[in-house]
């Protein structure tokens, strides 16, 4: 006796191949990279490949660099380093042109968070921080 579903002889019908084998590729794509602490992002490299902005406090801890550029970052920090880390930054003037970086922004401004800039000479940073939270998001742009 055959099993439901199988096909002649008990192969696997061709459907249920090609849909096992687009979900092991969709599990394949692009992962984010978690460093435990600052020193961890440090010794990865993660500041001179540019996928953040040095000003990180040295409490920076549990730092995710998602797989895309375009995604960005965040990072958790002592509320003790917020006044530190936001004195090295400027307060976001005018939001980028961009409307998903716009809506992006407004929404963590609805959570809780202030939004700054940073610029290094070749790449302008958006950080949305809070002390509460004890967390920053941080995009380029």
């Amino acid at each position: 006796m055959r099993a439901p579903g199988w096909g002649p002889a008990g192969h696997v019908p061709a459907a249920s191949v090609l849909l096992a084998g687009a979900l092991l590729l969709g599990a394949c794509g692009p992962r984010a990279t978690d460093y435990a602490t600052l020193q961890d992002a440090r010794a990865a490299g993660v500041f001179e490949r540019g996928r953040l902005p040095d000003v990180l406090p040295a409490s920076g801890a549990l730092i995710r660099i998602e797989a895309e550029a375009d995604d960005g970052a965040y990072f958790h920090f002592s509320s003790a380093d917020y006044a530190p880390l936001v004195a090295r930054l400027v307060p976001l003037a005018q939001l980028p042109a961009d409307p998903v970086l716009q809506s992006w922004v407004k929404r963590k401004d609805l959570a809780g968070y202030t939004p700054y800039e940073f610029r290094t000479s070749d790449t302008r940073w958006l950080l949305l921080c809070a002390q509460s939270k004890g967390r920053c998001f941080v995009r380029a742009f």
